[in-house]
C-alpha cells in the first residue's frame, strides 16, 4: 500500500516514465526468454540514434525510472534486462548509447557476469565494480 502511495505522489511525467520502463523491462525479459541473444541485439540496435546534444536531466530521469521498476522484477539477470529496457527508452529519444557486457570474479573465485549501459559518458545502468569488458554493442 505504501508503494502505491509513492506512485500516486509522483508527477505525471515520472509516472509515464515508470510505466514505460516497466513495459520495456517485461518486454526485454520476454525477448531474452524467447530468442537467442544474438537475435535480441538486433532489436536494440543503435542505428537511428543521432542526437548530439544530450540533456543529463533526461538521462537521470530514465535511470531513476528503470531502477524504480527493478523491485518488480522476479528474475535473476536484472542488469541485462534493465540495460535493454534503458536502451529502448534512449532509442525513443534518439540518444545514442553503448551496452557493455563484462565479467569479474567474486571473493570465492566465482565468475560474475554484468551488463551496463552508458550514454555520452553517463552511466544509466552502472558498471558497479571491476568488470572486465568482453563485448560492447
Amino acid at each position: 500500500m505504501r508503494c502505491l502511495g509513492k506512485f500516486v505522489a509522483l508527477p505525471l511525467y515520472e509516472k509515464m516514465l515508470f510505466m514505460e520502463a516497466l513495459l520495456f523491462s517485461y518486454a526485454a525479459k520476454v525477448l531474452l526468454l524467447v530468442l537467442p541473444f544474438k537475435y535480441c541485439q538486433k532489436f536494440v540496435s543503435n542505428d537511428k540514434c543521432k542526437r548530439t546534444e544530450l540533456d543529463v536531466r533526461v538521462l537521470k530521469q530514465i535511470k531513476k525510472a528503470v531502477y524504480r521498476t527493478n523491485w518488480l522484477a522476479f528474475w535473476d539477470n536484472k542488469c541485462l534486462v534493465m540495460s535493454l529496457a534503458s536502451r529502448w527508452m534512449l532509442q525513443r529519444r534518439r540518444i545514442p548509447s553503448h551496452i557493455s557486457l563484462g565479467v569479474a570474479f567474486d571473493e570465492n573465485k566465482n565468475l560474475i557476469a554484468h551488463a551496463w549501459i552508458s550514454a555520452n559518458e553517463f552511466d544509466v545502468i552502472e558498471k558497479g565494480g571491476d568488470y572486465h569488458e568482453l563485448y560492447q554493442f
